[in-house]
């Protein structure tokens, strides 16, 4: 079978809700509009790591953007963004296309909406320093049981 070579970034909970803190949860396991869609698509998916869980642990609290918005977050996103940054750098290296990013609607750090997400600016950031352009900015609405829609939610 011959690959689609386009590839989309995903925020870590939408295929894994268990590392969302304690009852802000939107679905049992993965947020099943979003990954059928991105499958439906024929995206190949780069799971990101979740930054919260990475940094604070499983039982963390709510914390705001200003909270998160520190020299020592922003350090260990760009830490664990590493290797995710050189599987995309080989990607585009064997000419795939990065064809975007999936990320949180009001999610202190996964956001994609500028000043809303630490670890998605810095995420832009390093690949901006690479020259690496993602395509389009794609957003899981903020909503209890959200219904994603390629279509609709992207900026």
């Amino acid at each position: 079978m011959k690959r689609s070579k386009r590839i989309l970034l995903m925020a870590h909970c939408i295929l894994n809700q268990n590392t969302v803190i304690e009852n802000e949860a939107r679905a049992e396991g993965a947020v099943k509009t979003a990954a059928n869609w991105a499958t439906e698509e024929g995206f190949g998916i780069i799971q990101l790591p979740c930054p919260e869980f990475t940094f604070l642990g499983i039982n963390r609290p709510p914390m705001t953007y200003e909270e998160y918005n520190t020299p020592e977050y922003r350090l260990h996103c760009r830490e664990i963004l590493q290797p995710a940054l050189h599987q995309v750098d080989e990607y585009c290296k064997n000419d795939y296309e990065i064809s975007g990013l999936l990320g949180i609607q009001g999610s202190p750090s996964c956001d994609p909406s500028y000043g809303r997400g630490v670890f998605m600016e810095e995420l832009i950031s390093m690949f901006a320093e690479k020259g690496i352009n993602l395509k389009k900015l794609w957003y899981l609405p903020n909503a209890s049981k959200p219904e994603f829609n390629g279509d609709v939610h992207f900026l």
